[in-house]
């Protein structure tokens, strides 16, 4: 008996060095990556990875938090916008959310236009288009009719009616499609997912659409096991205070987004400029 036990401790010795030799891969954890001078952060659970980032839009009136959430596991999961919650950590308080609808209502009213940065229904019209002043009469006119034969087109360009550029020579427009390496890791490989998507961050800074901002809002959606759903929730401005002493500094804020998918609740701190 004496010999059994300690043939067993042996054993469970060399088991033990031998594991340690061959240690298992660590998770991921939680990081951050850049895309366009937009930091994102992002958390990676046992059978989901979220990932965001938030930036003021519109005229600096408001704060967009882009959220993307990824179904690693084995069953489908559910993921509702009004679950999502946002907390401005300066100010120590909740932010109420504005749902894509009525931050768009607001932007159709005219007297917002300008304090917004709304661009107008139709756009500008031709004769007030510096663009128009500029380019030759031969290609103004050819980039009127691809815009027109895009929009009376029976099918859409793209699912969910995003927009892309139209050529009929194929092959003329480079290719989006992510190019992921070998030894891709982790944040790599989360980096090239947004940056083939819409740069829907950067785009509201500048002067957009009522429409595109319903357009690329964060729905409810049931995300099927090894894919990703994304999304734009909008919030009031948080606290924003100056990073340095200096009176041109800029100033910032941060805000703690939690995002509960099953069983798991995600937690990120954002920084908001």
């Amino acid at each position: 008996m004496r010999g059994f036990l300690c043939a067993c401790l042996l054993c469970c010795s060399l088991a033990a060095q031998e594991q340690s030799l061959n240690p298992q891969p660590a998770l991921a954890g939680n990081g951050s990556f850049y895309v366009s001078g937009i930091v994102y952060r992002y958390v990676v659970g046992t059978d989901y990875t979220v990932v965001a980032a938030a930036h003021t839009v519109l005229n600096h009136k408001f704060v967009a938090v882009k959220v993307r959430v990824y179904n690693l596991g084995q069953h489908s999961v559910t993921v509702k916008p009004e679950d999502v919650k946002v907390d401005d950590t300066l100010a120590s308080q909740a932010l109420r959310q504005i749902s894509s609808t009525e931050l768009a209502r607001r932007m159709r009213r005219p007297y917002n236009w300008a304090r917004l940065g709304v661009t107008p229904v139709g756009g500008q019209s031709d004769e007030a288009s510096p663009m128009s002043e500029q380019m030759s009469p031969q290609l103004f006119d050819m980039m009127r009719a691809m815009a027109a034969r895009a929009s009376s087109s029976p099918t859409p360009m793209l699912s969910g009616g995003r927009s892309v550029l139209y050529t009929d020579t194929p092959g003329a427009l480079p290719s989006r499609a992510a190019v992921t390496p070998r030894d891709c890791d982790t944040v790599c490989r989360l980096r090239n997912r947004e940056a083939v998507s819409p740069d829907v961050l950067a785009q509201l800074q500048r002067q957009t659409s009522p429409d595109f901002v319903e357009q690329y809002a964060f729905l409810a959606n049931t995300i099927t096991p090894q894919s990703d759903a994304d999304g734009v929730l909008y919030f009031p401005l948080p606290k924003l205070e100056r990073s340095a002493p200096a009176r041109d500094a800029s100033k910032t804020g941060t805000v703690r987004l939690t995002v509960p998918v099953g069983e798991e609740t995600f937690q990120l701190v954002l920084t908001v400029e």
